[in-house]
């Protein structure tokens, strides 16, 4: 008997398998390809790592500003301002841990490659 899967699980069991093939397609011989220019492999994580750290920094901005768009449109509905206010503490919150991960990779990175 076939088993149904939501959207959320396959969208998570895709992004889990994309995240483990992930390291061995950054690994990859890039200087063998015509045009493309090599970068040593921490040059390529650390573009990769600011890259994801900035699309979550934009994500969190959209979620305040609609969060904000569907407070203002909730007109007295409890549960939808609940529900707003809620997704924009956890935009805040992500928000912060993004700040957090760009400085502690900035740490890191400048105790590892300085010294």
């Amino acid at each position: 008997m076939p088993i149904k899967q939501s959207a959320k699980e396959s969208l998570a069991k895709f992004v889990c398998l994309v995240s483990s093939l992930l390291p061995f397609a950054v690994s990859a011989k890039l200087e063998a390809i015509e045009g493309v220019p090599s970068k040593p492999l921490t040059d390529v994580l650390s573009d990769l790592t600011k890259w994801v750290l900035e699309f979550g920094l934009a994500l969190c901005v959209i979620l305040i500003i609609w969060s904000g768009i569907t407070y203002i449109a909730a007109t007295g509905d409890e549960e939808r301002i609940k529900k707003s206010k809620k997704t924009i503490h956890y935009a805040i919150y992500g928000i912060a841990i993004i700040g957090l991960s760009f400085a502690m990779i900035k740490v890191v990175n400048d105790v590892l490659i300085t010294n």
